[in-house]
């Protein structure tokens, strides 16, 4: 017999970590498959309008959030989440030109409320959001990096930047700051943890870098996956195929913490798309069956299938570049075959 949602109890709490953007369309896949959804968002951005707005009070960083939450919104094309999304113009101002409103709502509101977390919490009320959004951290960081040419770099812009030499360790300043009890309580408490999709330096290892998500994720009674990325990430993973990603990961963890990688294979991107996408240093992962074997040798099982959505070509977001993104869709469904019982048909 084959289960489905609409025919199965489920009772499963997803928690995944990770930037706004992946974390976002992971939310709204799942959602048919598990009855609790969290996700736990990265704070360490620098980037120009995200910047600002932490350097207003010493915020943690709020544009993630922001864009999770506006995601996740009742009505994610109302009044609210386009307000929320909104960047100002504001050219004799350049301070303010292109900065996104929620950025500078989420520092009133922490002034307001005088936490960052309660702040979150107050727009994702607003916003009516279909899942819990939380900040990994309540604290203002940054990350470190020392590159393998043993330079140091500080701050996430600098951390990924382009034209230097690969990431060999990340840390934060300050060293001691630590994850949020909510985070970590959430982690604890669920039945499978999602790192990623999203970049695998500035918003998963700067996720694992806050004090007790380590320790918590080796706690945990809970099945932990990593979604790998379609494609290496310019100025962080640049020549890092799958087996890289999975290697670093379960030396940051430790053995037996990591359960399963998801990796898209056999989606039909055209030709042209392709290359448009390396031609902008995007290449995409594409894992071949010694790859795989490779990974099977790490104690974590990988599994394959395609991922992606379709693609007409590179997309420009607010000074980044997007990559090919999962379809939520395949991606939910893949994920609730993690947590059905081994007896149960998943259709992997």
């Amino acid at each position: 017999m084959t289960y489905h949602p609409t025919n199965y109890t489920n009772p499963y709490r997803l928690v995944a970590i990770g930037g706004g953007g992946g974390v976002s369309q992971l939310m709204l896949g799942a959602a048919p498959y598990f009855a609790q959804r969290t996700a736990l968002i990265a704070v360490t951005d620098t980037g120009r309008s995200t910047g600002t707005a932490r350097a207003i009070g010493d915020l943690p960083a709020p544009g993630d959030l922001r864009n999770t939450l506006a995601a996740l919104a009742a009505e994610p094309t109302g009044f609210w989440a386009r307000l929320v999304q909104h960047r100002l113009i504001a050219p004799d101002v350049p301070a303010l030109d292109g900065m996104a409103f929620g950025n500078l709502f989420i520092a009133a509101l922490t002034q307001l409320e005088g936490d960052f977390a309660q702040a979150v919490q107050k727009l994702s009320e607003l916003l009516a959001c279909s899942a819990t959004v939380l900040p990994i951290a309540n604290v203002s960081a940054h990350i470190c990096a020392e590159l393998e040419d043993g330079t140091y770099v500080e701050r996430e812009l600098e951390v990924r930047g382009l034209h230097k030499a690969p990431i060999k360790r990340l840390w934060l300043s300050p060293p001691d700051a630590a994850a949020s009890s909510a985070a970590l309580a959430a982690i604890v408490q669920a039945d499978l943890v999602v790192l990623g999709p999203g970049s695998f330096y500035t918003s998963l290892q700067a996720c694992l870098s806050f004090g007790g998500v380590v320790e918590a994720l080796r706690q945990t009674r809970a099945k932990l996956a990593f979604i790998c990325n379609s494609t290496t990430q310019p100025g962080q993973t640049d020549g890092m195929g799958a087996y890289a990603h999975v290697q670093r990961l379960v030396a940051l963890l430790g053995p037996n913490v990591l359960s399963y990688a998801l990796i898209s294979r056999g989606d039909q991107i055209a030709p042209e798309v392709r290359e448009a996408y390396a031609a902008k240093g995007l290449h995409l992962i594409e894992p071949d069956d010694a790859e795989l074997e490779r990974i099977s040798a790490l104690g974590v099982t990988p599994i394959v299938r395609p991922l992606l959505e379709s693609n007409d070509g590179p997309r420009q977001l607010w000074n980044k570049l997007d990559t090919i993104r999962s379809d939520p869709a395949a991606l939910g469904h893949a994920l609730w075959a993690c947590v059905l019982p081994k007896d149960t048909e998943s259709g992997r």
